[in-house]
């Protein structure tokens, strides 16, 4: 019970992550990474959400919301806050979340939203039941060579079409195909952005991190508790420095999230 006294009172004394980011902060790219990652609450009936994203080429987390779902009016408020930081994403890399893209798209008109890759090739996994049936196996291959890399418009059209001549009578896999049609601008949102992702695989990362140590919580007792940790976990990790960034994120080793996105000629104060 003392230590848990302590651990409150000190993470008390951390600022909001948010305005942190106001005082502190405005270098940050134009591409962000975007999910939610649950948790349970003792004293709810329904876990709660932390809606978060990374700026993908600095890795930096400048906004966060603890929210009760990810309902539209959830995302709705999670964005509003990028407009208080005057900040506004050209790409938003996400999973298929209907209400985050719509959120998104009302806060910042102009943005392209890049559907992650691997979200969208499972959903149809899924739909095709091609892990227990292999009926579909082949047309599924197919698809993820398609989806596996950034194609231009005259390469997609041609591996599309062959796959519409070779199933054009199977309704399933014309309607698998009628809705990647349909999806295209969502799945080609990375374009005329230099090394922008096609996955959510940054923040599935950072979420599996915050999973360990949720695990070892078990649970937070009330709301109130969860948003005082998460702040301080999110805090935390903008000021952990990267130590095993590879390829074209290997300049952040050694660096900090806030670093990199910190203010010209502003200290940043110490908090860890």
């Amino acid at each position: 019970m003392k230590t848990w006294r302590i651990c409150e009172e000190e993470l008390k004394k951390l600022p909001n992550n948010n305005q942190f980011t106001f005082n502190y902060c405005n270098h940050f790219s134009n591409t962000f990474v975007f999910d939610g990652k649950y948790f349970n609450v003792a004293n709810e009936e329904h876990d709660w959400v932390l809606l978060w994203g990374f700026d993908y080429f600095r890795h930096d987390v400048p906004i966060m919301l603890v929210a009760p779902s990810e309902n539209y009016q959830s995302w709705s408020k999670f964005f509003f806050y990028f407009r208080i930081i005057s900040h506004r994403p050209q790409l938003v890399v996400c999973d298929d979340n209907t209400n985050l893209k719509m959120a998104a798209r009302r806060q910042f008109p102009e943005v392209n939203i890049q559907t992650c890759f691997n979200h969208f090739k499972e959903s149809i996994r899924r739909n095709l039941k091609v892990r227990s049936d292999d009926t579909y196996k082949d047309f599924m291959r197919r698809i993820e060579e398609i989806l596996a890399d950034k194609l231009n418009d005259n390469a997609m059209n041609k591996k599309l079409f062959a796959l519409y001549r070779d199933y054009q009578d199977d309704v399933v896999a014309t309607s698998i195909l009628i809705n990647i049609e349909r999806y295209r601008p969502e799945l080609t949102g990375y374009r005329g952005i230099p090394q922008s992702p096609t996955t959510t695989n940054l923040i599935e990362g950072f979420n599996s991190h915050l999973e360990a140590r949720l695990q070892a919580l078990r649970s937070f007792q009330t709301v109130s508790y969860a948003k005082l940790w998460l702040n301080g976990y999110v805090l935390k990790r903008r000021f952990t420095k990267f130590t095993d960034c590879k390829g074209k994120f290997r300049f952040l080793r050694g660096k900090t999230g806030v670093e990199l996105t910190k203010k010209d000629g502003v200290d940043l104060p110490p908090i860890f």
